[in-house]
């Protein structure tokens, strides 16, 4: 089983242009997580499409692996541990009337932490950078900030340091339009 980063475009009611969302799924294949994807979709059916998606399998040094099961129970923890965190950062360029947005994934042990590292490597030269939006893709019961991932309980996410070779661009495994 992979992690799917997702961007998925379509329309909303009422909306004057069309709008995208970001999702992350598991499945063996991108095509197995179409009926998740479906289902996420807030706006109209019709339309609803793939622009781009990747498989997450490292991520800052890190193994991003799928497991079965529900995560281990944890206990009361004393030492903070690493996490994978969904980041959205918005800028702005004076010479455009969109906000400009990056967002990505980032290995970290706090909010603030995977907020700081995003800083520091999107949106260079723009201004106002600020967090849009930052959660945790774990899947940790004591996070209120969890997005909603099909198949809890029957799967979670296992990172293991990795010290060789580089981390895979942020470029994605495809893009384009493709109808789902």
């Amino acid at each position: 089983m992979k992690l799917f980063l997702v961007v998925l475009g379509g329309r909303c009611r009422g909306c004057h242009t069309e709008q995208h969302d970001v999702r992350w799924v598991v499945g063996e294949e991108i095509e197995d997580t179409y009926p998740q994807l479906i289902q996420q979709w807030i706006g109209l059916r019709r339309g609803l499409h793939l622009d781009s998606y990747r498989a997450v399998e490292r991520v800052d040094n890190y193994r991003v692996e799928v497991i079965p099961g529900p995560p281990a129970s944890r206990q009361k923890k004393t030492v903070a541990t690493a996490k994978l965190w969904f980041v959205n950062l918005g800028a702005y360029d004076p010479s455009s009337m969109a906000e400009r947005h990056h967002f990505g994934l980032v290995v970290a042990q706090s909010t603030a932490s995977a907020k700081a590292a995003a800083k520091r490597r999107w949106l260079k030269g723009l201004e106002q950078i600020h967090k849009d939006d930052l959660h945790s893709v774990m899947q940790e019961p004591e996070l209120d900030d969890l997005l909603p991932i099909e198949g809890n309980g029957q799967w979670s996410l296992r990172l293991t340091p990795v010290n060789e070779g580089d981390d895979p661009s942020d470029r994605p495994d495809w893009y384009g339009y493709l109808l789902i």
